[in-house]
């Protein structure tokens, strides 16, 4: 009995849902369209047939067509037919029930109309909605559309036709809790044949939402909700904008279309993209999008493609969060904002403004070139933070990336971040390539905290900044300016050539650091800096019809930082394995950390060798293993390094080189001037010691290494600390380090001798330092605390010559 009540109620209320769920179908399903009775008796919206309905009468001012519906919605394979007369310029629609309008059909109009829908109850466009009207048209959620001559037709708060007006649209005016636009279909008809790069196909039929070239297609409420439905308005304008409450957006008109503004607007809502939704304005038309977060998955795009001579348009999102995410099933098409020229007009450029973007799991913000034209621009400004994060999972070659490339011989357009914070991780990339004749355009970052870039576990993969060519056109200048700079586990710096092209130089500022450590967890690939000319495997030969060797030059480096650390394999390299020279690598630095294996490396396997200028103020530590050397393994002659430092210092049995060397002509240079050298040892060739080191291809050939050390000797002698208890008056600054000589100097040439220097540390060939008591005009540049003690920090390593090495300040 107890089992039976229960399957009874269970019965009973699986038939209430069922019911609800028939009732609820029931009413979208049905057909509606409605007048009210807002307007006179002689104006009154006329309305016939169902559920092909034609729409007539309506009140007339001047051009502007008004119409009121207590409900508007139209079934799937319906209609709702404005019959108005061809000098119309603009129908305004207001429905003033409380119901949603759900359009499931076509609507259409005479002649060029614009046309208004007002619901302030919302808008649902389902996947046969179809637009059949020759002017712009405008869906919005507002509740009340505002003219130039203070007049409002408000669906809130209806009109009677007296005071209905003959000016001209400036405004959407929202109320309380603006309802959503949703706008449902099955997704695009894009497909992109061939390899990595290749520009998008349309299909023949256009579905979804389509106004005639030229013209604005408008969608205005609370949340926007683009469920694989598609927006077109080719040569015109997209806008989409999502507001909060009270607001009011702007109306102007701009040649045939209509343009929107969000000036002055404080609050906005969300703007989903979902299921290979489509936001086009091919032809050299905009699509402008302002929302508090702005998401992009599954493929959907906002794309602008121009053809032949068709110029420029443009993408501009304006939101508080922009996050672009994953890929279409196949892995083919990527979620982003999308520019191509396939002719000789100039791309799109696509702008963004925001506090946060997150491109991710192989989405794209993507400015691209087939033909003579020139790709678009990508600015991207963001007050917080970019993240460029992952690949996609379903294609390990489509990473995520903000780029601007070339694939025709067209110019590629340049690349601008600025933000507070980017990290790029796990492949992820910022990039301006050139595979033609065109030049590579220039890759600018300006993030004022820090940068961040983290290589990936996918051996196809790096994360990085980059510019490259892979044509005959030169690849762009990377510019980048931040406080804190980190390269670990793989990422890069990169500007390189492959190709007849030279590779771009790479110029960095970081105020406080740059931290360069690791290798890739797969590729083995060092963190780096980067100008190259490496040689291109068999794959990529074939793919672009490349040369096996580059005939390019590689670009320069120049970094101005605080401190430059490179560890565990990382590298600052400008390096050429074709034909070309190598380019040239400066670094001013407060200090540089050179350890287990970091290196500063120039190497050209045929051109000349390039130069290293290192001018470091305060000290030059080389550990384990660490590298500073220019090399030519070709008929060039091999680089010049010049060291200025205060300190340069290397454990001798640690195997930490400096070298200019040449395998077949001339070696380079050494020109070394410090205040302290420390466990190097010059060498007519490489040990497992710390070597300097500059040999050709024979003795005869051998560079010159001239190493300039100031004189110094004791003087006021050291202050010995108690073993007591520090007192902190035996800190107070009365010593600093002194010169003794200061212009005595040191030259060692290559085909020269010197006697074998001890291995130890502590005990140095040259000549060392003096103490003397701190000059008194200087103790007001020296740190006070509360007592009234006076300290100095030290600014290097000072060897005495009785064998001590001192931690100390130099006097000024």
């Amino acid at each position: 009995m107890i089992a039976r009540n229960c399957l009874g109620k269970w019965l009973l209320a699986v038939s209430g849902i069922i019911l609800s769920d028939l009732l609820n179908v029931a009413k979208v399903a049905i057909a509606e369209v409605i007048p009210d009775e807002t307007l006179s008796a002689q104006e009154r919206t006329q309305v016939s047939g169902n559920p092909n309905f034609q729409i007539d009468g309506g009140a007339r001012r001047g051009n502007n067509l008004f119409h009121s519906f207590s409900q508007f919605s139209i079934s799937g394979g319906g209609s709702a037919y404005f019959n108005n007369a061809g000098d119309i310029q603009n129908i305004f629609s207001r429905i003033s029930g409380g119901s949603v309008s759900n359009i499931d059909g076509l609507i259409r109009a005479n002649g060029k109309a614009n046309l208004f829908l007002l619901n302030p109850n919302g808008i649902v466009f389902g996947p046969n909605a179809r637009l059949d009207i020759g002017g712009s048209f405008v869906g919005t959620t507002a509740n009340t559309i505002n003219f130039a001559d203070g007049f409002q037709f408000s669906a809130t708060a209806p009109q009677a036709a007296p005071l209905l007006t003959m000016s001209v649209p400036i405004g959407l005016q929202f109320g309380q809790n603006p309802k959503t636009i949703r706008v449902q279909g099955n997704g695009y008809d894009l497909s992109v044949p061939g390899a990595v790069g290749s520009p998008t196909i349309k299909g023949n039929t256009v579905t979804g939402l389509v106004v005639l070239p030229g013209n604005t297609l408008a969608l205005v409420g609370g949340n926007i909700d683009i469920q694989g439905g598609t927006l077109t308005a080719e040569q015109g304008r997209i806008e989409l904008g999502s507001v909060g409450t009270g607001q009011q957006v702007e109306l102007s008109l701009v040649s045939q279309s209509l343009a929107l503004s969000y000036q002055g607007i404080q609050n906005f809502q969300d703007i989903q993209f979902s299921q290979k939704a489509l936001a086009d304005s091919s032809g050299g038309g905009s699509i402008q999008v302002w929302g508090e977060r702005v998401s992009l998955t599954d493929g959907s795009q906002m794309l602008v493609q121009n053809q032949g001579e068709q110029q420029g348009g443009s993408i501009n999102v304006n939101a508080r969060s922009l996050d672009m995410s994953s890929t279409t099933l196949d892995g083919r098409l990527r979620s982003g904002l999308d520019s191509q020229t396939l002719g000789s007009g100039t791309g799109a450029d696509i702008a963004i403004a925001t506090q946060q973007l997150i491109v991710r799991d192989g989405a794209a913000v993507s400015a691209r070139s087939f033909g003579t034209g020139n790709s678009g621009r990508a600015i991207v400004n963001a007050s917080d933070s970019v993240q460029v994060l992952g690949f996609s999972p379903l294609d390990l070659l489509r990473n995520s990336n903000i780029a601007s490339v070339a694939l025709g011989s067209g110019d590629a357009g340049s690349v601008s971040i600025s933000t507070r914070q980017l990290t790029i991780r796990d492949g992820g990339g910022i990039a301006v390539s050139t595979l033609g004749d065109g030049e590579g355009g220039e890759v600018t970052v300006n993030a004022f905290d820090s940068i961040e870039i983290v290589g990936a576990r996918n051996a196809f993969l790096s994360s990085n900044i980059s510019a490259a060519t892979l044509g005959n056109g030169n690849a762009g200048k990377i510019a980048i300016d931040t406080g804190k700079l980190v390269l670990r586990d793989g990422g890069t710096v990169n500007s390189s050539t492959v190709a007849s092209g030279n590779a771009g130089s790479a110029v960095i500022n970081a105020t406080v650091s740059i931290d360069i450590d690791g290798k890739g967890f797969d590729s083995g690939l060092p963190s780096s800096v980067r100008v190259s000319a490496p040689l291109p495997d068999r794959e990529l030969q074939q793919a672009y019809r490349l040369s096996p060797v580059p005939q390019g030059s590689s670009g320069d480096i120049i970094i101005n930082t605080g401190r430059l650390r490179v560890t565990n394999g990382a590298s600052v390299e400008a390096s050429n394995q074709g034909t070309g020279d190598a380019g040239t690598l400066q670094v001013k630095a407060n200090s540089i950390v050179l350890d287990r294996g970091g290196a500063i490396t120039s190497a050209t396997a045929s051109g000349r060798g390039g130069n290293i200028d290192l001018q470091v103020k305060n000290l030059l530590l080389m550990q384990r293993g660490s590298q500073i050397t220019t090399s030519a393994f070709g008929s060039g002659n091999g680089g010049n390094i010049s060291i200025r430092t205060s300190s340069l210092v290397a454990v001798p049995k640690e195997n930490s080189d400096i070298s200019a060397n040449s395998a077949n002509a001339r070696g380079g240079n050494v020109d070394i001037n410090t205040n302290t050298l420390l466990g190097f040892q010059f060498r007519s060739e490489n040990t497992s010691l710390s070597d300097i080191t500059a040999t050709g291809k024979d003795s005869a050939f051998n560079g010159i290494v001239q190493i300039n050390v100031q004189d110094i000797t004791p003087n006021n002698g050291l202050v010995e600390l108690p073993a007591v208890v520090l007192d902190r008056s035996t800190l107070i600054a009365n010593r600093c380090i002194a010169r003794k000589s200061p212009q005595s100097r040191l030259i060692i040439t290559a085909n020269g001798s010197l006697p074998t220097l001890p291995d130890d540390l502590l005990n140095s060939p040259f000549p060392t330092y003096e103490i003397e008591s701190v000059p008194a005009q200087n103790q007001s540049d020296a740190l006070t605390d509360e007592g009234g003690f006076i300290y100095t920090e030290p600014d290097g390593i000072y060897p005495m010559s009785n064998g001590e090495v001192l931690l100390g300040r130099l006097c000024h």
